[in-house]
């Protein structure tokens, strides 16, 4: 039995931009087909009312796809297609299987190196030659796997829709990245984002801000990266059709309520001035959403603050912690040598939209320094956000903290008591996003 997985855990604590240099060698190139029994979907029910009206207005009816496909060997797809790099920075080997019938073809050619009639989990690395499956090498160093019947493919445990590129790096490590369609791929992510409980106008308005994210970052990515984006918080958590955890266990990546989300909001995406844009979000603000500006180079003016009355109901609304004098100390020893920490001036923030800043003195010389730089500093879990304060005690510091996550964007408590509060999933997304333009682009 496949259990499904929705908890506070799904949510995001931030989204840093995405780093996509793979370092791949390029000179070959080899798909690979898999087949497995097809997974049924339900079918998409019609649009909610409130949606029905606004794909019907002139402006969205006359609007053209505002995605341009990148020049490639497979760009006329590319605007339908999105390609994920599910082993961000790479591996020395991963596991790979597919169910039923499969062939080995180049990702840039539609030459073809070998058929199967199914792959038990195999180990694949790099080789001098090129790329070694099991017991086969490829003298290539782009391979796909290319399912007759799908969802077939399994890499470390994932289940995938769609085809796998297996791609040999310039360090010697390699990595596979999942091509499928992108609403395919947003039926994992917003079960991977956002827990089954929240109600559905809360998962509609997460599909349509992850849809626009995945289709920005495509339209944005480097013409010779080999992905769009990674299948971790480092752009959008993806899960796959279903995985398998520590334990043993399988879990649903994606289920009815998420491919529903997703077919309700078909092609409906986040515009700003006629252009996408980076939809950041993140899993509680804290009751106010930060400016863009202050975290991330390409937010967009519409990325500004906005009060959030909400997420209350997160566990992380509001928080606390405290960190030991001379672990602050230890590490704020990268950024400058203090001899103690004497006192801490709070120069900016936790409200206002913008992030926390501090000046920590010895006594003798001070040092300036932000929420952001602290959270990445101190250990993992520590700081939840970059908005809190900060009071010297005895032997510690005591924070006081809002929110999960960098808190740009759209909130995902906020998206869900919104919801619960009878507004549709264009409220939603047009409160976090002030001025949105939400458009049709199928």
């Amino acid at each position: 039995m496949v259990k499904s997985r929705a908890n506070e855990s799904n949510l995001r604590s931030g989204t840093p931009p995405p780093d996509r240099s793979l370092g791949v060698w390029v000179p070959l190139a080899l798909v690979l087909v898999g087949t497995v029994a097809a997974f049924q979907f339900e079918p998409a029910r019609s649009r909610p009312p409130d949606m029905q009206i606004a794909t019907r207005r002139p402006a969205v009816a006359a609007a053209k796809r505002v995605v341009s496909p990148r020049p490639s060997t497979d760009a006329a797809s590319r605007s339908a297609l999105i390609r994920v790099n599910v082993t961000p920075g790479g591996d020395d080997s991963f596991q790979l299987a597919v169910t039923g019938e499969y062939s080995i073809r180049a990702v840039d050619s539609t030459r073809e190196w070998s058929r199967g009639d199914g792959l038990s989990s195999s180990r694949v690395e790099s080789t001098k030659q090129g790329l070694k499956i099991g017991r086969s090498t490829f003298a290539a160093t782009r391979l796909e796997v290319v399912p007759k019947t799908e969802p077939a493919i399994r890499v470390n445990g994932h289940l995938y829709r769609g085809t796998v590129r297996l791609f040999r790096r310039t360090d010697g490590r390699v990595s596979a990245v999942n091509v499928l369609p992108v609403e395919e791929y947003l039926a994992s992510v917003i079960d991977s984002e956002m827990p089954a409980s929240f109600p559905e106008a809360a998962r509609q308005a997460q599909a349509i801000v992850a849809r626009t994210y995945a289709l920005y970052q495509q339209e944005h990515a480097d013409p010779a990266s080999v992905y769009d984006l990674f299948a971790s918080q480092r752009s959008q958590k993806y899960l796959g059709v279903e995985y398998t955890d520590a334990s043993g266990r399988r879990l649903a990546g994606e289920s009815a309520s998420s491919r529903r989300a997703a077919a309700d909001t078909r092609g409906i995406v986040c515009q700003h001035r006629g252009h996408l844009f980076c939809t950041y979000y993140s899993a509680c603000c804290g009751g106010q959403t930060t400016n863009g500006s202050e975290l991330f180079e390409d937010a967009a003016p519409i990325l500004r603050s906005v009060p959030c009355e909400w997420c209350r109901e997160s566990t992380y609304y509001r928080w606390s912690a405290d960190v030991g004098r001379q672990d602050l100390l230890r590490e704020l020893k990268g950024l400058r040598s203090l001899s103690t920490v004497a006192s801490i001036q709070q120069t900016a923030g936790p409200g206002g939209g913008l992030i926390s800043r501090f000046r920590i003195s010895d006594g003798r010389q001070s040092l300036a320094v932000s929420g952001v730089e602290l959270r990445d500093r101190l250990p993992a879990g520590t700081l939840r956000s970059p908005h809190f304060s900060l009071t010297l005690k005895k032997d510690v510091v005591r924070v006081e903290g809002r929110g999960h996550g960098h808190g740009v964007g759209f909130c995902q408590w906020g998206a869900n008591g919104q919801a619960r509060a009878g507004k549709s999933c264009f409220e939603i997304v047009r409160h976090y996003y002030p001025g949105v333009e939400l458009i049709a682009i199928e």
